[in-house]
């Protein structure tokens, strides 16, 4: 139980549903979890819940869209902790939006949230992490372990296209994009970079989607979840507990040897 023992761990979104559980696996391992959450409210709440079970928290509100906040996440984390060990991207926003009906605004909206922040909190993360390593590993160009742990969050949307959630779609299958890319960047500094791409889950975003989607489509609350959930292969939702525990694993030691890689976790419904 003490796999992250003394990690100091960023988790973005970490004041609700896949960010707290990710937060919570996290502080159970014996991880500092520093709370990045936009909402005040749910990011003390989510702190005080984390240090209660062992570890110490951090809250931190702020906007994962803006630069400055990020350096500034970075800079009171190093002042807290000494170091930052892992950065979970997991903030995130959604909506659905037929073909005709996007706007520029609520385009600009998704892409400021759910690809530029991922982006800028993992280069403002990856340099703090590259800062951490001693000069003679870097001189080494390889080491026997890895020097941080970055895990975005991204979504079976991004793996294609899909008419009513285009904007969404595209800014996860950025977050795969993204992922690829910094993973090259920082092999040889032995970072890794990974991401996950969760399915349907009981989450306040799947809540909202299921409210919009039952009353677009006249269905009683829950049915247009219900529905989605058939699709599935193996005919059940996710748990927020199960991407926690992804997460977990590709941060311990046993995930040193992974990097650039996207998991589907989504009960078979995406093949690749």
């Amino acid at each position: 139980m003490d796999t992250l023992k003394d990690q100091v761990a960023i988790v973005t979104g970490a004041g609700q549903g896949i960010g707290f559980a990710i937060g919570e696996h996290f502080a159970r391992l014996g991880a500092h979890v520093v709370v990045a959450e936009i909402q005040a409210d749910k990011a003390q709440t989510a702190a005080k819940h984390f240090s209660s079970i062992a570890a110490e928290a951090m809250p931190y509100p702020m906007d994962v869209g803006d630069t400055a906040q990020i350096d500034g996440l970075v800079e009171a984390v190093v002042s807290r902790f000494g170091r930052i060990d892992i950065l979970v991207n997991n903030a995130g926003v959604s909506e659905k939006a037929s073909f005709f009906d996007m706007t520029p605004e609520s385009w600009d909206w998704l892409q400021r949230v759910n690809q530029r922040g991922v982006f800028f909190c993992l280069q403002a993360v990856a340099r703090q992490m590259v800062a951490q390593i001693p000069q003679a590993v870097i001189d080494a160009g390889q080491a026997d372990h890895s020097y941080g742990k970055i895990i975005n969050l991204s979504s079976i949307a991004g793996r294609r296209g899909r008419a009513d959630v285009i904007h969404y779609s595209v800014s996860k299958s950025s977050v795969i994009t993204i992922t690829q890319g910094a993973a090259m960047a920082l092999a040889p500094y032995n970072i890794n970079v990974n991401a996950i791409c969760p399915s349907v889950l009981p989450t306040p975003m799947w809540d909202e989607l299921d409210r919009t989607q039952s009353e677009a489509h006249r269905m009683e609350r829950g049915e247009w979840f219900k529905k989605r959930i058939e699709r599935i292969p193996l005919k059940r939702a996710g748990t927020v507990q199960e991407v926690a525990a992804m997460c977990a694993f590709l941060c311990s030691p046993a995930g040193d040897y992974i990097t650039g890689q996207t998991y589907n976790l989504d009960g078979g419904s995406e093949l690749n």
